[in-house]
């Protein structure tokens, strides 16, 4: 697993992960650089996945042919993005859509986080999309990394502080997540610049 946090605080907003690959209980290439970076740069946004590893590198090609059709500017607009990306992921890479027996929808088999112009969003593996206010983490470590986050959000004026508190603490206590943290920053969209894209 991994752990990935945003954080969104004035103008200012931040992406994060940890570096650890797995494979079950191995540590895949442990302290190396190499496939250690789990946060993608898609034209003006980044976007962080949790999960089976096979599905960063299965997106990572899907960017590659199809880099035009991904939009993370609105809630809306990443909705959109996901269901063209799970057709993709359907047609062109056999995914197993099933999770659950009594799921209401197909499952896309990976959950993330994105940080845009326009703001910070989770995508769980049912595509609902949560556009975040504050803060928000996906994997392992993600009750670590909030209660982290939560503790320093009023502390700290930097959302690049808060971030990797969230991840230090997820480093810590949760197996499944080590540093060092990866870390992506981009200002944000006033309001009204956002509603006339």
């Amino acid at each position: 697993m991994s752990t990935i946090v945003v954080v969104q605080k004035g103008s200012k907003a931040v992406i994060a992960s940890d570096s650890l690959f797995t494979q079950g209980s191995l540590k895949v290439n442990p302290g190396s650089k190499v496939n250690s970076h789990k946060i993608y740069k898609v034209n003006d946004s980044y976007i962080g996945f949790t999960g089976w590893s096979a599905m960063s590198i299965i997106f990572e090609d899907i960017v590659g042919k199809h880099s035009k059709k991904i939009d993370f500017g609105s809630r809306v607009k990443v909705f959109k993005t996901f269901l063209f990306l799970h057709a993709k992921l359907k047609e062109d890479y056999f995914i197993e859509t099933k999770e659950k027996d009594d799921q209401p929808v197909e499952s896309s088999q990976w959950d993330c986080l994105i940080l845009s112009p326009s703001g910070i969003f989770s995508v769980q593996s049912y595509r609902e999309v949560m556009e975040c206010q504050r803060y928000w983490a996906e994997g392992s470590g993600l009750r670590l990394a909030l209660g982290a986050m939560h503790a320093t959000y009023e502390a700290y004026d930097d959302p690049e502080k808060i971030a990797l508190a969230g991840i230090s603490a997820a480093s810590e206590f949760d197996e499944a997540t080590a540093l060092p943290a990866q870390i992506y920053s981009l200002e944000l969209q006033s309001k009204k610049q956002t509603r006339k894209r």
